[in-house]
């Protein structure tokens, strides 16, 4: 979501860690991009980067030499479980005494250039609930966190901060579109997720279908 990528702060170096932007980085010619990313669902104009398959310095990468395997059973960048700075985050949420240092932590290392120098444009920020929580959007972008800490949060906030994507252009296997997310629906489900018909059948009633679905 273009809405997203352009509320990364100037000097956080997790927005170019976590997003390609096409054009931005030249790319937009490049025959895979143009037949894998362009031409699919909901094209923005950016693609996730992080947990894409790193490459070596000299362009080469794993999948060349062992095959690239199913994207969602044997990709070859692993996936990470639990990360430090989400330990530091959930201290500081839960009031630790330490809340300030540990959030600083997390911000800080996002401002810091390759020799560790901390950029002139990282400024400190007070480590309230609505601060932490903006910062896990952003730390943990694309990493499956993101959704939850909505929802716990309300089921109300959750349906206004996911309405944002309303309006955002997109292409759809190169036709334009437009992103439309229903509140309401979003609300009336809860936020939970359809359990699959074939399992309730399977379970002799036991299992019951989610509200609204």
């Amino acid at each position: 979501n273009p809405k997203f990528v352009e509320e990364y702060e100037d000097g956080d170096t997790r927005r170019t860690a976590s997003v390609i932007d096409i054009k931005g980085e030249g790319l937009e010619d490049n025959q895979l991009v143009q037949t894998c990313i362009v031409q699919s669902q909901e094209y923005t104009g950016y693609y996730i980067k992080k947990y894409a398959p790193l490459a070596f310095a000299d362009g080469t990468h794993a999948g060349m030499e062992n095959g690239t395997g199913n994207l969602m059973i044997s990709n070859h960048q692993d996936y990470v479980q639990v990360r430090y700075a989400d330990v530091l985050l959930m201290a500081a949420e839960l009031g630790s005494p330490n809340a300030q240092q540990y959030f600083n932590m997390v911000r800080e290392r996002a401002f810091k250039d390759k020799d560790g120098n901390t950029s002139p444009l990282y400024t400190e920020k007070q480590a309230t609930k609505e601060n932490i929580m903006r910062e896990r959007q952003f730390e943990f972008a694309f990493e499956g966190i993101n959704y939850y800490d909505l929802l716990r949060q309300g089921i109300d906030y959750a349906a206004a901060q996911l309405a944002k994507q309303n309006g955002v252009e997109v292409m759809t296997a190169g036709a334009p579109a437009t992103i439309s997310f229903n509140p309401q629906n979003f609300i009336n489900k809860a936020g939970l997720m359809m359990v699959n018909t074939n399992q309730i059948l399977l379970s002799d009633g036991v299992l019951k279908q989610n509200p609204g679905w």
